[in-house]
């Protein structure tokens, strides 16, 4: 629960914001002045994560305060709640995390507060060790669940090429809604770094207004939970803090499989299972937008262990790399030479043939 306190000369306006910042969940309002000076004197001890300023106010400015209030509560964002839009250059000078114009509308409050939870996330994230290739699982967190409550089999997930999620016994399972695949896309991808509410509703409801987005989610994850419960599972769904987490332990996916892999190295025994496993860029089907960094790093990281592992590779394994470098990036004409080239040692002349004629084909294609 985020700490909060509300800066206004007018008592009305504290008492909308309290009713709305209540409404929203996930903050909890510890101070209320009418007096920036009165703030300034109580800010270091409430210590609070956020502080919703007024800016016309009698006595010391909102925007003159700013920068006392920043100095004493060093680890809080400001966001300036006002009837005047003329102060918003000025506002983000101070880098204010949001600028609210009054009345103040709830779906705006809530992409305040999806950004700061962005923020903080990021911050956890720097601070937390990375695994290979920054793996969405890599960080830790204090609020990360422990093992399953009950020993049994983990569900099996793909998501490399199309998304997948099968029960134990190899059942593929179905999604009630569109967004609800979306919405267990999001969470695993963060798996062990809950992720606030308000993150949510930014990337999966950007477009509806507060009340509705917060509907649309609470009508997701019930169908998300019933389907897990469907086969067993009740727990897969955790909540706290105002955050939503999956339990990582209940799904194992091709992703890990392929990490493991790739911290091995390439050119082992194990190469072609390993390649294999790459079945086509992370949530490709699906093609969430919010998946594209992640998706070009894994893509990024793969190509880049596969050519360094070329020289040092014996020619079957080179071969297979290289069949696979082509699938992934099928324009880079060198892989074919160097393809034609490994084929014609092994005595292999239909298959130089066959990758002389793909390499044509290709340029044809593009010209």
């Amino acid at each position: 629960m985020w700490r909060a306190i509300l800066i206004d000369d007018e008592e009305i306006a504290l008492d909308v914001m309290d009713i709305m910042l209540n409404r929203v969940g996930g903050v909890k309002v510890v101070g209320r002045f009418q007096l920036a000076g009165e703030a300034l004197a109580q800010c270091g001890a409430l210590q609070p994560d956020l502080i919703f300023l007024d800016i016309e106010m009698p006595g010391v400015s909102g925007l003159d305060a700013a920068g006392e209030l920043a100095a004493s509560c060093p680890d809080a964002e400001i966001v300036f709640v006002t009837a005047h839009d003329q102060y918003a250059i000025d506002a983000y000078d101070t880098e204010a995390i949001g600028y609210l114009l009054k009345p103040v509308a709830e779906d705006k409050l809530v992409r305040v507060l999806s950004r700061y939870a962005n923020r903080q996330a990021k911050k956890k994230n720097r601070s937390s060790d990375n695994s290979v290739v920054g793996s969405p699982s890599a960080a830790g967190s204090a609020a990360e669940p422990g093992n399953r409550a009950e020993d049994k089999p983990a569900l099996s997930l793909k998501v490399l090429g199309s998304m997948e999620l099968y029960a134990p016994d190899g059942r593929l399972l179905t999604w009630r809604t569109k967004k609800t695949k979306e919405l267990f896309a999001f969470l695993w991808h963060h798996r062990r770094q809950p992720v606030y509410k308000y993150a949510i509703l930014e990337y999966l409801w950007p477009d509806d207004p507060a009340e509705r987005g917060q509907k649309l989610l609470h009508t997701s994850l019930y169908y998300l939970r019933s389907l897990f419960k469907s086969v067993g599972y009740e727990a897969v769904v955790k909540y706290g803090d105002d955050r939503y987490w999956i339990d990582a332990s209940s799904v194992r996916s091709d992703l890990e499989d392929l990490l493991g892999g790739l911290e091995q190295g390439v050119a082992g025994a194990g190469i072609k299972d390993i390649l294999q496993l790459y079945a086509g860029d992370y949530l490709e089907m699906e093609y969430y937008d919010w998946a594209s960094a992640y998706r070009i790093e894994l893509r990024t990281t793969l190509l880049s262990t596969m050519i360094a592992a070329l020289d040092q590779a014996a020619d079957e394994s080179r071969m297979l790399i290289l069949w696979k470098l082509i699938e992934v990036e099928p324009s880079q004409g060198h892989y074919y030479d160097l393809l034609a080239d490994v084929l014609s040692r092994a005595g292999d002349q239909a298959g130089v043939r066959r990758v002389h004629a793909m390499k044509e084909q290709v340029r044809l294609d593009e010209g």
